[in-house]
Parts: structure tokens; C-alpha cells; sequence
């Protein structure tokens, strides 16, 4: 099983190829680029894909993992409609991932601890999302004290913390930033291996891929 792993829904773009034997564990990465790319994702995602299969002999994938958000507005629309069109085109399957459960997971899966993470949402709000060792807790667009008020409840000794764009005030000083570090899809899709092996283009294909805005406000914000 070859998979396609796509996501421009930051200020950066997420490309890989894995790979699986007969689609069985284990993985193999045949190709990863994590770049950031500010406002440069409209000319650069569908480039960054293409360079990646002439250079691993790829014709298509078999499956497409998409990070859909939230995110930058138009990072997401780009993320999606890249995927909706590569999904229909090739046609083949299609998963869409939430952003921040994506990331949680990736770090969840590197670091062995529990994450709190907050992605920069502009107008003095995150998007924000929590893993523990057993499961995500969910996608919360948030406001400081919102945020401050949800690490105290669930907050332990085996927590690490993630920003990218402007840090919460009331995340630790030794918290990490995204753009600092580097995000891998290898935890991500061997977690979703399985879910992935079963999908079929007539139920998750580019009409099911739907994009993950959160806050309403902003899409209206942007449609003026």
C-alpha cells in the first residue's frame, strides 16, 4: 500500500510517502519534506507532491492521509481541495485527519508524554487540543484563561507542550515551538494503518473530505 500524507493547514507544508509491503506492518518512509512556507502553499503543495512521485517511480498512491484543520483559512482550503482533487482524479480513497489530533498524536508517539497543544488562531485565541496516553480529548478553539482553566484540570507530571505562532501566556517557559522542531507522519499513519488498509473510494473519497474550520466567526471574518 502506498499512502500519499498531505497537510498546508500552518504556515508549513507536510508531505511523505509510506509505504507497506502487501499492506502490512511495517512502514517504510520513502520520502519526507517538512518545510516552513508561509502564504506559499497555493503554488508549492501541489509541486512539493509531484517532485516527490517522480522521485520515488511513484505513478499514484493507493490512499491519501489530509490534514483538514483548523488552521489557517486559507491553508485549509488548500490542504483540502488538493486532496479532494488528487482523490477524484486518481481515484482512490481518501482519510481526513484533525489537524490537531494529528500533531498530538506525533508527539504523543515521539516524546511518551502527555501533550497540550496550542496553535496561534490570531484575535487572542488558540486552537487548542490535549493527548493522554490513552486518547485525544478533543479539538477547542480557546481563549487564554479557557485554556489556563483546562490545564488545570487535566494537567500531570508527564506533560509536554507545543506552540506554534505566539505562546500562550500561561504555557510553561520550556514549551516547544512547532516551527522548531520537526513534525513526522510515520506515528500518525501507523496509527491509522489499519482504518486506512479498509477504506473504499465510494465512502471516503473526495466528496466525504470536508474541511475543519472551527470558528465560524473567522470564515465569516473572511468572507467580507
Amino acid at each position: 500500500m502506498k499512502i500519499l500524507f498531505i497537510d498546508s493547514t500552518q504556515d508549513w507544508i507536510h508531505v511523505a510517502l509510506i509505504e507497506s509491503i502487501e499492506y502490512q506492518l511495517p512502514l517504510i518512509t520513502k520520502f519526507e519534506l517538512f518545510e516552513m512556507a508561509p502564504k506559499e502553499s497555493s503554488f508549492r503543495l501541489v509541486a512539493e507532491i509531484k517532485n516527490a512521485m517522480i522521485q520515488n517511480s511513484w505513478i499514484k498512491p493507493d490512499r491519501i492521509v489530509c490534514l483538514t484543520g483548523p488552521g489557517s483559512f486559507t491553508g485549509i482550503r488548500i490542504s483540502v481541495s488538493t486532496g479532494r482533487n488528487l482523490s477524484q482524479l486518481w481515484k482512490i480513497p481518501i482519510l481526513g485527519v484533525d489537524s490537531l489530533e494529528a500533531y498530538t498524536l506525533s508527539f504523543q508517539q515521539t516524546y511518551s508524554k502527555n501533550v497540550m497543544l496550542a496553535l496561534d488562531g490570531k484575535q487572542n485565541k488558540w486552537y487548542f487540543g490535549m493527548r493522554n496516553q490513552h486518547e485525544y480529548l478533543g479539538s477547542y478553539d480557546l481563549e487564554e484563561k479557557q485554556i489556563e482553566q483546562r490545564i488545570l484540570e487535566f494537567r500531570s507530571t508527564e506533560d509536554i507542550y507545543f506552540f506554534s505562532g505566539k505562546k500562550p501566556e500561561c504555557f510553561p517557559f520550556q514549551s516547544i515551538k512547532i516551527e522548531e522542531t520537526l513534525l513526522k507522519s510515520m506515528p500518525i499513519v501507523n496509527i491509522l494503518h489499519s482504518q486506512l488498509k479498509e477504506l473504499e473510494f465510494q465512502t471516503s473519497n473526495y466528496i466525504s473530505l470536508l474541511p475543519n474550520y472551527i470558528r465560524g466567526s473567522y470564515v465569516e471574518t473572511n468572507k467580507k
